[in-house]
């Protein structure tokens, strides 16, 4: 039994070297799920999880003039939605 405990441990190690960052904190949170999940006691104290948060990246407030106009105003987004829900619209994605 240990040796198959010991087996998965060391697929699931090397399956984690593979994946992409962004879904290591999706695993970090499934994970936490299943101790969740372990009777009161059987859970041991989690000390200082690493953060699953995206990082927020800023500019200086001097930047702010180059965001201008990248956002165009008006339209209608009902009829929007009803002409894209009704296939009248293509997406324009490929």
């Amino acid at each position: 039994m240990a040796d198959t405990a010991w087996r998965i441990k060391e697929a699931v190690r090397h399956t984690l070297h593979e994946l992409p960052a962004e879904q290591l904190g999706e695993v970090l949170d499934f994970v936490l799920f299943l101790k969740e999940r372990e009777p009161a006691k059987n859970r041991r104290s989690v000390q200082a999880q690493p953060p699953t948060a995206l990082m927020l990246h800023t500019l200086p407030a001097s930047h702010l003039h180059s965001l201008t106009g990248l956002v165009a105003w008006g339209g209608d987004a009902l009829a929007d939605s009803e002409r894209l829900y009704n296939g009248d619209v293509e997406t324009g994605r490929d």
